[in-house]
């Protein structure tokens, strides 16, 4: 997983700075800075066999550190992570931080959780991507759109 710091360039290039990413006038390489937040980014990740696994997205993101970034208005996109490429779930949250190499969330605010079987709401959160974990802590809300059979026997 990249670091934040390589997440940061590539996101500078995307957005038509390429230039200055690549080389300054005299041909010596532009140092990047992460004093300013980055405004209305996304980070994609894919797995080994090139699907897409997640799509972070933020209206704001400030660099902590090489690993952890500052993200808000959250909307992190999860997809199934196959061929077929479908979401999975997505998760909203006003503030939140993102430790990109171990595919970590969370957020100590408030956060939206949805998907095909479920819509969760709460506060202190977190969530594992490489284990497929969710944990909401507090002020915790469950609609359930699946059908569950037999639970109050």
């Amino acid at each position: 997983m990249p670091t934040v710091r390589a997440l940061l360039a590539a996101t500078l290039c995307a957005s038509g700075l390429a230039a200055a990413c690549l080389r300054g006038a005299d041909e010596r390489p532009t140092a990047l800075t992460t004093d300013a937040p980055i405004v209305n980014f996304s980070v994609p990740t894919f797995t080994k066999d090139g699907h897409r696994s997640w799509l972070l997205r933020g209206s704001q993101g400030l660099v902590i550190s090489e690993d952890q970034i500052a993200v808000t208005n959250l909307n992190l996109t999860v997809f199934t992570g196959d061929a077929s490429d479908r979401v999975d779930a997505v998760f909203l949250s006003p503030t939140a931080t993102a430790f990109l190499p171990e595919a970590r969330v969370s957020g100590a605010g408030r956060v939206r959780l949805i998907n095909d079987d479920l819509e969760a709401t709460g506060e202190d959160w977190s969530y594992d991507h490489r284990q497929k974990k969710v944990s909401i802590r507090k002020s915790v809300h469950v609609v359930f759109h699946a059908q569950l059979n037999d639970v109050l026997r």
